[in-house]
């Protein structure tokens, strides 16, 4: 599965150090959710599901639409959701799957992606999950922080990556009126394998109807925004031994979307508050990253497997202190 290959995109009309990329910026962006939207108020995801993300500036990957959400945007039937959990699930079956605990199975599927050269020029991650807490819990969480080691205060370790909201000032700058309740705009930097530095300035916008039933939803769009000056910069070692970065580059490709659902009573039995996580994201990867070598395909599914392991535990732990 995780070798597969995807087909070509379409033309455009250490370990902790690599934790920062693992279902990146998924924490921040659910955490930043807003309010309910009204029903035409989920622009970007619209326009990424319908348009893609451009990786360069002549190929643009297409990114598949929500497993769990129907064309109107609304969770779907749990007959639906009973078939796609038996895929996902393969031959562990739906209740080993669905089961409360932190090592219950993780679906990670990573494909390559390439341009009309054959050449690999990405990758897209699908990783779906169960966890056992509320989707109100899920989405106000710090604890969604751990999945990438992203850090909001300087008193935190410097090995992980950073984020901060970018200023009203800036915005208004660069003519962008956001709506505060359902979008964010985040400055990041987070590393690489040691060997390269991601900076620039992640968008999000929230789509949440949360009323306490079966129809409970949240979805996050959430891209690098080309509006702002992103790049990438080797990391390299002076003749001292330490390391520094090297000349930026500029840099576009990077985004996805994530959806949580409740998991419909009839699967999720005593537990009510079972939520289904699933995150698609797509990178793009410069051959100058690693030379043409695939170390993102070999590194990320055990680094995403480890974040959402974390996740697990930190929600179960304020789940239990919450009843």
């Amino acid at each position: 599965m995780l070798d597969r290959k995807r087909p070509n995109c379409s033309k455009r009309p250490s370990r902790q150090r690599m934790r920062s990329l693992a279902l990146v910026l998924a924490s921040i962006v659910i955490a930043h959710a807003g309010s309910v939207l009204a029903d035409d108020g989920n622009a970007l995801f619209d326009q990424m599901l319908k348009d893609g993300i451009p990786l360069t500036d002549d190929s643009v990957a297409p990114l598949p639409a929500p497993t769990f959400l129907s064309s109107s945007g609304e969770p779907v039937v749990t007959k639906e959701v009973e078939s796609q959990l038996q895929k996902l699930s393969r031959a562990g079956g739906i209740q080993r799957f669905v089961r409360d605990s932190a090592v219950a199975p993780i679906a990670i599927d990573m494909d390559s992606i390439s341009n009309s050269d054959d050449q690999r020029i990405g990758h897209l991650l699908d990783v779906t999950f169960v966890v056992h807490a509320s989707i109100d819990l899920v989405q106000d969480s710090d604890a969604l922080n751990s999945l990438l080691g992203v850090r909001k205060t300087d008193d935190e370790q410097d090995d992980v990556g950073a984020a901060n909201q970018v200023s009203e000032e800036e915005l208004t700058k660069l003519g962008i009126s956001p709506d505060g309740e359902t979008s964010s705009f985040g400055r990041v930097s987070f590393p690489l394998l040691d060997r390269v530095m991601v900076e620039g300035v992640i968008h999000a916008e929230t789509h949440r109807r949360l009323e306490g039933d079966s129809g409970d939803f949240v979805t996050v769009a959430w891209h690098l925004d080309p509006r702002f000056e992103n790049s990438w910069s080797p990391i390299e070692r002076n003749d001292l031994g330490k390391e520094v970065t090297g000349d930026s580059k500029p840099y576009q490709g990077l985004g996805g979307v994530i959806t949580a659902t409740r998991l419909p009573a009839e699967i999720a039995g005593e537990d009510a508050d079972a939520t289904i996580v699933q995150a698609r994201l797509v990178v793009h990867e410069p051959v100058d990253w690693f030379g043409g070598r695939n170390q993102l395909r070999s590194k990320l599914p055990l680094i995403i497997q480890d974040r959402v392991r974390d996740l697990r535990r930190k929600l179960a732990e304020v789940h239990d202190a919450s009843r």
